[in-house]
């Protein structure tokens, strides 16, 4: 037995690369509109009554996050089937996308249409083209093509002419003057063109009349918040705003690794190099990964997987949505996939899926109906995605119509690590990281929940849902130097409820000040957080009802930790260290100045021609306001470094600006793996300007000396590039970055850097892996076991790589 089913995936491919033809795109044919025998039944018809859609509510923007990347794709089942191209292998980086888009008749190929072309640049007349189709394909007229007054494309075939002057006239490029038909796309370009097609095609994008472009649905629709340094810096506004934004949508990641690195702050930490060219194979990523924010999908019955839901969708011919199409969809655990179909096709064991439809692998009105936006959703079962995954099918058909051997399924195979894990614990994060906090001001904390791997996950305990908690808030006036004896002054319970990131945040503030003529410490805030009953949140410590821990478990950090919260455990209340609201001097004497190192990059690859660097200290104030006119020092410990050295050479002074820091640049010139321990100090500072070299308290006013805090060190982990030996090494991953796909192992002073690829071999905990699912399991602190391969040179290699 034999279902005629469409599997999520791969379609076999077993041809290789053959010398390409000159690349262009020839006239667009006739669109092969598949039907099957299920499919025919929505096409000739489907219920007159329909579901309306439901938008889910757009995640909070988050720092170097692509805010509002598509959640499903347009790359699935039928899509996803080998175009035949020859110079497209098996194992070609863009081979699905490639097949996708010619799937959706957006590429003819080129030459004869055996050949895709992938390395030759895509022109701005084939970009037309590209997003002409693309518009079509997603459902958008572009109406009939009028002269838009370019100059320059008299010599253009025809279908690129009617194609940039239809762009231009709908706005979706500008109009008029030279068009640069011939030339290459820029990636700058590029954005444009694919801004100009998610505006027409994209519910989730819009450009204002002012040309703001706002991502996400709704009151909450807003413009990026993350960019790419290297764009900023070169490109107009206008186009600097396209690139950002497809980032956000997650069209694009960036090119090259930024020289500043920080994962917690804008800029981004990739380049995206807005200059550069883009390659055919490059340009089909790019447009599926937009098509996926609109509504095309292949014609009949898919279902793809987003977070804990099923996705299923119905789409007619021309790619576009049907409502109203009556869908049964049942499930069982992957490893039991054998035993799901008796011989003659009928179902055996399946399950169906609570509250839709009374009979298991039969159509009746109870099933899941497709809404206004051509899909339909389920939630999965409790306890699913299995160990070892689940698989769901889901098909169509007329009412009564049972599962058997001629019926078309559609296979969705969902591994078991692909729908969030449930949250086991909670982190509470705040970028304040001072000691005091002016009274008048506040400071944001966020609660992010996180699964038991230590990892960011979006539901709470239940695998499904928001988490919800209360927040305590006490505060306490200051008497003196300590804390009221009477108690708190107020207590505020504030409830928390996470949202699409799992994450929820809240300000803490002060009191009105009691005492204005006097400056000194005002009030003290302690913070405790619950969940709250029946809130789908992870128990606080052994008892589950304790306060959040912050930090490693069971341990409560000094207030003013950079990222960490102050908690006081609720069984002593009147232990300093909440939030101290202050209107008292900024800085009286050393030790409430502080000096921090930032390194541009804490890991960094060691080359023995030189490798860069970057380090800022800054030098800030009780309250962490910079602090100006001090002089700062900065040495190393490492003989290969540029920078003076630590208790051998005097260091040149240089004066901190505005900002309170000074930006060094240095180079280290090793291969060989280092921990290199920076120093930073700062001259005497006369912080209160009255010139005296020592405190004299007889003096008319009283005279001070200078402040000399004690020296800060910071270290830097030069890392060894791994000597390819063929040999399994193995060590804990320090520091990991899935843009630039390099992680660094080992230990302090030996640490190594290695990089993958998606040809090479994965192992996730004993078991083989994909590429995908390799980053999804890599974390800071599992240990990696790698081979690499000797027997062949660069991107040739298939490395293995195995984590536990």
């Amino acid at each position: 037995m034999e279902h005629r089913y469409r599997k999520e995936g791969h379609m076999p491919h077993s041809k290789g690369p053959v010398p390409q033809a000159q690349a262009k795109e020839g006239p667009m044919p006739q669109l092969v509109k598949k039907r099957r025998s299920g499919w025919a039944v929505l096409a000739a018809g489907a219920l007159v009554a329909s579901l309306l859609a439901v938008g889910a509510s757009p995640a909070g923007a988050a720092t170097d996050t692509a805010d509002h990347e598509a959640k499903t794709g347009a790359c699935v089942g039928d899509a996803l089937s080998d175009q035949m191209f020859t110079d497209v292998s098996d194992m070609h980086a863009f081979k699905d996308a490639i097949n996708c888009i010619a799937y959706y008749g957006i590429t003819n190929g080129t030459g004869d249409g055996s050949t895709y072309s992938p390395n030759q640049d895509v022109t701005r007349a084939e970009m037309a083209v590209f997003i002409a189709r693309a518009a079509e394909a997603a459902g958008f007229d572009l109406g009939d093509a009028m002269s838009a007054g370019f100059t320059d494309i008299g010599d253009t075939w025809a279908e690129a002419q009617d194609a940039i002057n239809r762009l231009a006239s709908k706005g979706m490029i500008s109009s008029g003057g030279a068009y640069r038909p011939d030339d290459a796309i820029t990636r700058g370009e590029m954005a444009t063109f694919l801004i100009g097609l998610l505006a027409k095609t994209a519910p989730n994008v819009t450009v204002t009349s002012t040309g703001a472009i706002l991502l996400g649905t709704g009151g909450t629709a807003a413009e990026a918040d993350d960019y790419f340094a290297d764009a900023r810096a070169s490109v107009p506004a206008g186009n600097d705003a396209e690139i950002s934004a497809i980032y956000e949508l997650g069209v694009t990641k960036g090119a090259s690794a930024a020289a500043v690195q920080d994962d917690t702050k804008t800029p981004l930490d990739t380049n995206y190099e807005p200059f550069g060219t883009v390659n055919r194979g490059e340009m089909a990523a790019f447009i599926t990964r937009a098509l996926g924010h609109t509504t095309v999908r292949p014609t009949g019955i898919s279902a793809q997987v987003d977070g804990s839901d099923v996705v299923v969708s119905a789409r007619d011919g021309d790619f576009q949505p049907t409502a109203g199409v009556v869908v049964d969809v049942f499930y069982t655990d992957t490893s039991g996939v054998d035993l799901a179909f008796r011989a003659n096709g009928s179902c055996n064991e399946v399950s169906s899926f609570t509250g839709f439809g009374m009979h298991v692998c039969e159509i009746e009105s109870s099933d899941l109906v497709t809404g206004g936006d051509g899909d339909a959703t389920v939630a999965l079962p409790t306890g699913h995605p299995a160990v070892g995954g689940t698989t769901v099918w889901a098909w169509t058909g007329d009412t009564g119509d049972a599962v058997n051997s001629s019926t078309d399924l559609f296979q969705l195979d969902i591994p078991e690590d692909a729908a969030p894990k449930a949250a086991a614990r909670v982190r509470v994060s705040t970028d304040f990281g001072a000691s005091k906090v002016h009274l008048g001001s506040s400071v944001l904390y966020t609660v992010q929940l996180e699964d038991s791997d230590g990892k960011a996950t979006t539901v709470g305990t239940d695998s499904k849902s928001p988490a919800q908690f209360l927040v305590t808030m006490s505060t306490y006036a200051i008497v003196g130097t300590a804390r009221n004896p009477q108690g708190a002054s107020t207590v505020v319970t504030l409830p928390l409820t996470t949202d699409a990131d799992g994450k929820a945040t809240f300000p803490v503030s002060g009191l009105p000040d009691p005492a204005p003529g006097t400056k000194a410490d005002k009030y003290e805030v302690d913070i405790h957080i619950q969940p709250r009953q029946n809130g789908n949140a992870p128990a606080a410590g052994t008892s589950g009802s304790e306060t959040y821990y912050i930090g490693a478990a069971g341990t409560a950090t000094a207030p003013g930790a950079t990222g960490l919260v102050p908690v006081n455990a609720s069984t002593a209340p009147a232990d300093r260290g909440g939030l101290v609201f202050s209107t008292g001097p900024r800085v009286s004497a050393a030790a409430d100045i502080t000096i921090t190192i930032e390194p541009a990059a804490e890991y960094a690859a060691a080359d023995a021609r030189g490798a860069s660097n970057r380090v800022t200290v800054s030098v800030t104030d009780l309250y962490g306001d910079p602090i100006t006119g001090v002089k700062v020092t900065l040495t190393s410990n490492a003989a290969d470094s540029s920078l003076p050295t630590t208790g051998t050479d005097t260091p040149r002074e240089f004066t901190v600006g505005r900002g309170g820091s000074y930006t060094y640049g240095y180079a280290y010139s090793s291969a060989s793996a280092a921990a290199e321990v920076l120093t930073a100090d700062i001259a005497d500072w006369d912080h209160d300007g009255d010139g005296a070299a020592a405190d004299d308290t007889t003096a008319t006013p009283p005279e001070t000396a200078p402040l000399n805090p004690d020296a800060v060190t910071k270290t830097v982990e030069w890392a060894q590039d791994f000597n390819a030996t063929g040999a399994a090494l193995t060590g804990a991953v320090l520091k990991l970055d899935t843009e630039t796909n390099t992680i660094f192992t080992g230990s302090t002073g030996t640490v190594l850097v290695v990089s993958y690829d998606s040809n090479d071999r994965f192992n996730v905990d004993g078991s083989a892996s994909t590429y995908a699912g390799f980053e999804r399991a890599l974390s800071v602190g599992d240990t990696l076991t790698w081979v690499f391969d000797t027997s062949r040179t660069g991107s040739r290699r298939v490395n293995t790589f195995s984590l536990t």
